[in-house]
């Protein structure tokens, strides 16, 4: 059965893929800042800055689906593929990240992963400028 979803996968990352590589999405960078514990010897904490390489598809809200307080005008939704363009796998995007899709900076609101059976084939995030 598990290869029902691996075939699912490959599908999304194949039509996600960026148009150079024969998919319909734009390559895109997935940035997330983490802030690790606070060391008292040196009175701060380490902050990491880890960047994701990966490709996607923006579409904008239907104006039926902008209700003014969960999405907003101007919000966008990115479909970000499930693998990095090294073919790793994307990792679960979570609020606060930010993604850069076609020279604009989104932050991300909401993510609805699609997974099948535990494996994520995909990626529906709600971004804001």
């Amino acid at each position: 059965m598990a290869d029902i979803y691996d075939r699912a996968k490959a599908s999304a990352a194949r039509m996600l893929a960026p148009r150079s590589a024969g998919g319909k999405g734009l390559e895109l960078t997935l940035t997330r800042v983490t802030k690790g514990e606070y060391d008292p010897e040196t009175g701060t904490s380490p902050v990491t800055t880890d960047l994701f390489q990966g490709s996607g598809f923006r579409e904008n809200y239907k104006n039926s689906d902008i209700d003014g307080a969960r999405i907003k005008q101007g919000d966008v939704k990115i479909l970000v593929s499930p693998v990095q363009l090294t073919g790793a796998d994307m990792p679960l995007p979570i609020t606060l990240d930010k993604i850069l899709f076609d020279g604009e900076t989104y932050t991300v609101q909401n993510v609805e992963p699609w997974d099948y059976a535990g494996l994520s084939v995909g990626f529906s995030v709600q971004a804001r400028k």
